[in-house]
């Protein structure tokens, strides 16, 4: 016992042994305990997975098969079911798809009373259809019906070729039973089976030892084991039944025990040689060396200092410290020298920028620039020149928005001597430089364009505005004039309607280009949403002749949300005008809605219309000015209705969107706000 508190290696390899050695053991013993239990949840889980892979495959099979049925139910071949198919082209088509599909069944197209218009066989058709009772009690189910021990019936109805208002006949699909084989499994240790629980048809290989009138669940005998489910959710009365051999679970978990045992022995003579193999490396005291140790870290003196008399491991460890604790020295301060050196050069760049961002003109920023770098480095005596020919120099490279690309603008000259980070330093002077020069090139050019087109719209909405009144006065004129036959008052009046068109089309530009430059201040407002409808009942009102003259049905819902949004009752008034306008002006017939609704938490406008519709890759463009819908029609406008509401919306917070389906479906416009 002396011994064993004298010897600190005893001591060490004891602990290591049972550190490793227990947790290792215990690991090993619940597995041994636990592995016919983990195993057979894992061989049920995974044989569980397979018998559902075979229900979702039959699902997938009906469903497909139902949508090839919905297809050729669709054709408008189907039509010629009402004069009892003469040409032989709903039979044609029947037969082709028969063929496509590879499997036993039939195909037939009834009509309404039944009888066999087409047939895949031809001797069926022209009598009434010889399953009909079967056919007629599975009219209006979603899944097919048992029409004997080897036949199922598909149908769906068959709809004239103008929509789904009348049924014209059904097509009908006779399926064997037999074609469900196809999903029976099928291997040395597993197979499965399907039976229907009403008839006692069986289809597999295979019999089931329970009887057909068991339901889910698992059934076990000696040899095997037996899972069963439902089969599909298109075949009610079908189980399927899989089949497990006992005997490959055995041979698994026999084969598992055999290697836990070797892997037992193994690790216990692993961790025994490790144990020892670690105690006698550490066998001397370290506290001496830890004080010591602890004394420097306390200090942050790494002057080597740990000072052990001893040649063995601990010594070498103590010599290998002081040789690690030097470098740390010399290693902090030359990163205590680098870090100043950097962190100089750091507020110095960004002393330098803040003077360039305050510069006007390229020449001041180049002076400035220069200027400083003579206060920052003026022993290398940083110059600058426009055209220089070694590039190793800091060059500028400035972006000409004339033609697109990037062109050289000059360089500053450096001492070619200057270590790599000093160099790095002047290319990133050098490129702030640039960015500069870009931005005052770039903010000129934009304040240039934005005056000449500001000046362009406003002269010319004057030279247009005068001409267009005299247009509107002289028209006025002539139409209370009073002598006038009614075909010149019919032109005269179209002469009116188009200048008054262009005078909005002037007005629409006029405020555009005012939202563009940030001249239009929207009069914003916090109101209820009953205000909101009210400027939609009396816009609705306004624009109902219009809907009138076109047959239309336009409506508004008077039911309003709860909630207050922050508006400009006239942008809004103009965005609601807008909307329903392009509705009308593109529904030849049907109907306009217009209503105030809740989405996602916020009030929202929606103007929804059964009209020609858009394409939904042409939404996005729809929103730029002067882009129009590609539909080719007479009521074409000047495409900037849809791009002065969205941004009318913008000014007060509330984002206007487009929803449609293609041509001829419609379109839902929504403008959403932010509610309070």
């Amino acid at each position: 016992m002396n011994w064993f508190r004298q010897h600190l290696a005893a001591r060490l390899l004891i602990l290591i042994f049972l550190v490793a050695a227990v947790p290792f053991a215990a690991i090993l013993v619940y597995s041994h305990l636990s592995e016919e239990r983990l195993f057979n949840e894992h061989f049920f889980n995974e044989h569980q997975e397979r018998m559902q892979q075979i229900s979702r495959d039959i699902d997938t099979h009906f469903a497909q098969l139902y949508r090839e049925l919905g297809f050729l139910a669709g054709s408008v071949v189907m039509d010629d079911l009402i004069i009892g198919d003469l040409d032989r082209r709903v039979s044609s088509l029947l037969e082709r798809y028969k063929s496509v599909y590879a499997m036993q069944l039939e195909l037939l197209a009834l009509d309404v009373d039944g009888r066999v218009i087409a047939a895949t066989n031809n001797i069926r058709t022209g009598g009434l259809y010889t399953r009909y009772k079967a056919f007629e009690s599975g009219l209006g189910h979603p899944y097919p019906v048992q029409a004997d021990d080897q036949t199922l019936l598909l149908q769906i109805p068959a709809y004239n070729g103008l929509g789904k208002e009348r049924i014209i006949g059904y097509l009908v699909m006779e399926y064997s039973v037999y074609n469900l084989s196809r999903f029976n499994v099928r291997s040395a240790t597993a197979a499965s089976v399907l039976f229907n629980t009403k008839n006692d048809i069986v289809v597999g290989d295979i019999e089931p030892p329970f009887g057909h009138n068991s339901r889910e669940g698992v059934v076990e005998s000696d040899k095997d084991i037996w899972l069963v489910g439902k089969a599909s959710k298109y075949l009610p009365d079908w189980f399927a039944g899989y089949r497990i051999d006992r005997s490959v679970q055995q041979e698994v978990l026999d084969e598992l025990n055999r290697f836990l045992l070797f892997i037992l022995l193994f690790g216990i003579v692993a961790i025994a040689a490790v144990s020892y193999w670690f105690s006698k490396r550490i066998v001397a005291p370290l506290d001496a060396l830890q004080e010591q140790v602890g004394e420097m870290v306390h200090s942050r003196n790494y002057t080597p200092v740990v000072t052990v008399d001893r040649s063995d491991e601990i010594g070498q460890l103590a010599m290998a410290f002081n040789t690690v604790a030097s470098e740390i020295q010399k290693a902090i301060e030359t990163l205590q020298r680098e870090n100043f050196f950097r962190l100089k050069r750091l507020t110095q760049m960004i002393g330098l920028f803040n003077r360039l961002m305050r510069t006007e003109l390229e020449s001041e920023c180049l002076k400035t620039a220069l200027s400083q770098l003579s206060l920052i480095a003026p022993e290398y005596n940083v110059r600058f020149s426009r055209f220089h020919d070694d590039k190793e120099m800091p060059s500028l490279y400035v972006y000409d928005f004339d033609h697109d690309t990037l062109k050289y603008y000059g360089s500053l000259i450096i001492p070619s001597t200057l270590e790599d980070e000093e160099k790095a330093f002047f290319r990133a002077i050098a490129s702030m430089i640039a960015s500069r020069i870009e931005q005052i090139r770039a903010f000129s050019r934009l304040s240039r364009d934005s005056k000449a087109k500001s000046a362009f719209i406003s002269h010319m909405s004057h030279d247009l505005r005068t001409p267009i009144h005299a247009i509107l006065s002289q028209t006025q004129y002539l139409i209370g004039y009073g002598k006038l036959e009614p075909a010149e008052l019919e032109r005269i009046g179209g002469i009116e309607h188009a200048a008054e068109h262009l005078l909005v089309m002037i007005n629409d530009l006029l405020d555009l280009a005012r939202i563009d430059s940030g001249k239009f201040e929207p009069a914003l407002e916090t109101v209820e949403a009953s205000s909101l409808f009210e400027i939609i009942e009396d816009v609705c009102n306004l624009l109902s002749p219009l809907a009138e003259q076109k047959e239309l049905k336009m409506s508004w819902s008077e039911q309003i949300p709860k909630g207050s949004v922050v508006v400009d009752k006239r942008l809004f008034r103009q965005i609601v005008l807008n909307l329903l306008s392009n509705a009308i002006k593109y529904t030849d017939r049907g109907s306009v809605s217009c209503r105030l609704e809740k989405n996602e938490g916020n009030i929202c406008l929606l103007v929804q219309d059964t009209g020609r519709g858009i394409e939904p890759a042409s939404i996005t463009q729809i929103f730029e000015p002067f882009v129009q819908s590609e539909v080719n029609d007479g009521s074409r406008g000047s495409g900037l209705g849809l791009p002065l509401s969205k941004r009318f919306g913008k000014l007060f917070g509330a984002e206007l969107q487009l929803f449609s389906d293609g041509i001829g479906n419609g379109t839902v416009a929504r403008l959403c706000f932010t509610t309070l």
